[in-house]
C-alpha cells in the first residue's frame, strides 16, 4: 500500500516535520527532508506493529490528490511510502 506523507519544510531554526494523515498520531521529524522521510518510515512501522498487536487492521490509504486539496497541509511537500502491511513491516520510499 502507498501511504501519503506530508512533509513540512524546515529551516535553520525548525526541523522538517512528517505526518501520515491516514495513521492518526503517526508523525516524525528530521533535520533534512531525507531524514524526516526516513524517520517517518520507522514511525509507520512502529504504528502498524502496534495496530497489529491490538488486532487492528491498517486503514486503506487516502488518494494523495484528496489530501493535497485540503487546507490542513497547504504548502507542504508530499511523498508516498510503500508499506508491506504483512505482519513483518517493511517500508520503501517512493
Amino acid at each position: 500500500m502507498l501511504y501519503p506523507v506530508a512533509i513540512e519544510v524546515g529551516n535553520d531554526d525548525y526541523a522538517f516535520g512528517a505526518v501520515v494523515p491516514d495513521l492518526k498520531g503517526c508523525f516524525s521529524a528530521g533535520d533534512s527532508y531525507e531524514e524526516a522521510l526516513s524517520n517517518v518510515v520507522e514511525a509507520i512501522g512502529g504504528h502498524l506493529e502496534l495496530m497489529a498487536e491490538e488486532g487492528q487492521l491498517p486503514p486503506q490509504p487516502s488518494a494523495i490528490a484528496d489530501l493535497i486539496a485540503t487546507s490542513e497541509f497547504s504548502g507542504w511537500i508530499w511523498a508516498l511510502v510503500d508499506v508491506d502491511n504483512s505482519k513483518s513491516f517493511s517500508g520503501v520510499l517512493i
